[in-house]
C-alpha cells in the first residue's frame, strides 16, 4: 500500500476507534447508572497502558504490522468486559445465573482483550518475545510453527464463554494483511470484520446477540435507548 494511503487508512482506523472508545465509556456509565451487575467490576473498561502499547509494539517486531483496525483497537479502545447479570433490565443477560433455555439466544456482551493479552498469547507460542524466536537462529533450517502457519489471536471469549459456560473464542488470524480483519467464530454473523462487529455491538447497546433474538423476544427498552445515543462510525 502506498505510504499516503497507509497513513489515510491508519487515521481512519484511529478516528473509528476513538468513537468506539467514547461509545463504550457512555455505555458503561449508562449501564452502571441502571444498576447493571457487571461480572467483573474492576475490568469493565480500562484505558490502554504503557505495558499494552509496549506489547503491541513487541508483537509487531515479530509478526510484522498488525491490521490497522486491530492495532488502533488495542491502542485506543483497550480492554472491555460487559459480561454480567441483567436482572429485570436485561433478563436474557446472565453470567452467574442458571443455564438459559434451549429456545433462548446468546446476548453476546461486548468483550475486548488488551494488548498485553496479545503479547501473552504470542509468547505462549514462541517464548520470550524479547528473544525473538527460533527463526532467528541461523542453524534452524525451517520456520517455527508460528511463522509457518501464523496463529489465532483470541480477541474475546465467544458467546457461550461470556455466559460462564464452556466455550471458545472470537479470533483473528495473524499475520493478516487485511486492514479490517475478519473475526472467526462469531455466532451473530457468518462473516464479519472487526469494525463491523464493533458497529453491530454498539448499535445494540453492547449486546449484539439481540440482533438475532427470536421474534417473540422484545428488545429491552434500555438497549433501545442506548442504541440511539451512540456516535456513528
Amino acid at each position: 500500500m502506498p505510504e499516503s494511503r497507509q497513513e489515510d487508512a491508519e487515521e481512519v482506523a484511529r478516528e473509528t476507534m476513538r468513537r468506539v472508545a467514547a461509545n463504550v465509556d457512555m455505555l458503561v456509565d449508562q449501564l452502571s447508572s441502571a444498576k447493571y451487575a457487571f461480572a467483573f467490576p474492576d475490568a469493565v473498561r480500562r484505558t490502554p497502558t504503557a505495558e499494552d502499547l509496549q506489547a503491541v509494539a513487541m508483537a509487531e517486531t515479530l509478526i510484522g504490522p498488525l491490521p490497522v483496525a486491530l492495532r488502533a483497537c488495542l491502542e485506543i479502545v483497550g480492554p472491555v468486559d460487559l459480561c454480567g447479570d441483567g436482572g429485570s433490565l436485561l433478563p436474557h443477560v446472565g453470567y452467574h445465573g442458571p443455564e438459559r433455555e434451549s429456545w433462548d439466544f446468546a446476548p453476546d456482551p461486548l468483550v475486548l482483550h488488551s494488548g498485553q493479552v496479545l503479547g501473552n498469547q504470542i509468547s505462549s507460542v514462541v517464548g520470550d518475545l524479547s528473544l525473538g524466536c527460533a527463526c532467528t537462529d541461523p542453524e534452524e533450517d525451517e520456520p517455527c510453527r508460528f511463522h509457518a502457519s501464523g496463529f489465532f489471536f483470541s480477541i474475546a471469549p465467544d458467546e457461550a464463554a461470556k455466559e460462564n459456560f464452556s466455550g471458545g473464542d472470537h479470533t483473528i488470524h495473524l499475520p493478516n494483511a487485511n486492514p479490517d480483519p475478519q473475526l472467526e467464530y462469531v455466532a451473530v454473523a457468518e462473516s464479519i470484520s472487526l469494525v463491523e462487529y464493533l458497529r453491530l455491538s454498539l448499535a445494540w447497546g453492547g449486546f449484539p446477540g439481540y440482533s438475532v433474538r427470536p421474534a417473540h423476544v422484545p428488545l429491552p427498552g434500555l438497549l433501545e435507548r442506548l442504541g440511539h445515543q451512540l456516535m456513528k462510525f
